[in-house]
């Protein structure tokens, strides 16, 4: 049930050199991409949450963050996204609605669509042009989730986010490392820069020198207080799970035995049979984007754990996207 993480992903050089010349041949599509496509230009302002390294580090919660804080301000929001695994991702756009499943329309936006009651507009499209045509007549602000590679939209605003644990690796992109684009070009893009989890000087000294607005955040888990000191069983199907285990151990609770499953999974009957059988009573904890894919059986025996988002400096994060 291990989820298999790429070797490069904490290497240095090491082995990544071998790496290089496809590297190079991915740069170069990427590069080629670029310079053939033209770009739509939306009538709603397009803001671009997105990374340049492979892997999970926490887009989806800023995400949420992002359409909470622009609620408060009566603006109209929606947002955009591929519908990564979903079974109706296709060039040709989905306006999610309640009759939708995590299955067709994939894990994060269901969970996205659910947080907000359906009341936030939300398309998927890989041809993110076609999507933003969708919502801008609906919305002010179109949140691109993910996508910063994507060429077929003009991006207003462009936020990159980091993992101040994982940072870039060995600095080589995929598959001599785990960048999708060099850091050089990345921070050309960024209008300001989010390190999730954890404050790391040496990384931050590397990202001031782009001299772009960086900011901290963290993760907190909401109402475990009844968790705190006591035994429980976790289990995470997202790009990083650690980062799951470290909240829980950040609230006192004490993770007895933990199921790592690969980022999207769907799951089976049989895998939550399983840690049933294990838990033997303890209680179970998972994410919220697991949550959403969990059948209803067994959903009233799982927790899920909601995740609030903390940023350092939140209103001058929040300017910087409305500038």
């Amino acid at each position: 049930m291990k989820a298999q993480s790429p070797k490069y992903f904490n290497s240095k050089v090491g082995i990544g050199i071998f790496f290089l010349p496809l590297a190079f041949v991915y740069w170069f599509i990427s590069t080629m991409k670029k310079f053939f496509t033209k770009p739509y230009h939306s009538k709603a302002k397009v803001v671009c949450i997105g990374n340049i390294t492979l892997g999970g580090v926490g887009k989806t919660p800023l995400v949420i963050k992002v359409i909470e804080e622009l609620i408060k301000k009566n603006i109209r929001v929606g947002v955009l996204s591929r519908g990564y695994k979903g079974a109706l991702s296709s060039k040709n756009p989905v306006l999610v609605n309640k009759k939708h499943t995590s299955f067709d329309i994939g894990d994060e936006v269901f969970m996205i669509f659910q947080k907000f009651n359906g009341k936030v507009p939300v398309c998927i499209c890989t041809n993110r042009a076609n999507g933003a045509k969708v919502l801008e007549n609906m919305v002010d602000i179109i949140i691109m989730d993910d996508g910063l590679q994507n060429y077929t939209l003009a991006k207003d605003k462009a936020i990159i986010v980091f993992d101040g644990k994982q940072t870039i690796g060995n600095g080589f992109i995929f598959p001599a490392g785990p960048l999708r684009e060099s850091l050089k070009n990345g921070m050309k893009k960024a209008d300001a820069v989010v390190i999730m989890r954890k404050i790391n000087q040496v990384f931050e000294k590397t990202i001031f020198k782009f001299k772009k607005p960086v900011f901290n955040a963290k993760t907190v888990a909401k109402d475990l207080e009844k968790f705190m000191g006591k035994s429980v069983i976790a289990f995470a199907g997202i790009g990083n799970p650690q980062k799951f285990y470290d909240t829980l151990k950040s609230e006192k609770i004490k993770i007895k035995r933990s199921f790592e499953f690969p980022d999207h999974y769907q799951y089976k009957d049989s895998d939550f049979e399983n840690i049933l059988k294990i838990a033997n009573g303890i209680p179970i904890l998972t994410t919220t984007k697991d949550y959403v894919k969990i059948p209803s059986k067994y959903q009233k025996k799982i927790i899920s754990v909601e995740i609030d988002l903390n940023i350092t400096n939140a209103k001058k994060f929040i300017d910087i996207i409305l500038k």
